[in-house]
């Protein structure tokens, strides 16, 4: 089975008891006594789907439109490297050779690495 699939299944299979769970405490809490439990089953569902699109995504939703954004060797970039972008440590690729300190500029952005070019002052 493909990871997509795998995923699927499994985030079908949570939703199914997540719905049996909130059925069961709607039935046979008071109101009262059954927003805390919901309260906790939708924060544990909220996580649960996060973490399958990060899984499934490869990165949160939350990085995107990276390509431009300027940052800072903290390797040497040989084909392969570390920069920091945002505050934010990235995996790193440049056909260009690139010093440790140097700035950089990011071209795109492949699942979790990033690829950059140096920055002309």
């Amino acid at each position: 089975m493909s990871d997509r699939k795998e995923i699927a299944v499994r985030v079908l299979a949570f939703n199914t008891v997540y719905v049996l769970v909130a059925v069961l405490v709607l039935l046979y809490l008071e109101l009262e006594w059954a927003i805390i439990p919901a309260l906790i089953v939708i924060g544990v569902w909220g996580a649960y789907v996060y973490r399958m699109n990060v899984r499934v995504l490869g990165m949160p939703a939350r990085i995107t439109g990276i390509e431009g954004v300027e940052g800072k060797a903290l390797t040497d970039i040989h084909d392969t490297g570390k920069i920091k972008v945002k505050g934010e440590i990235w995996n790193a690729q440049s056909s260009n050779p690139i010093k440790k300190g140097e700035k950089v500029k990011v071209v795109r952005r492949e699942g979790i690495v990033l690829e950059v070019e140096p920055v002309e002052d």
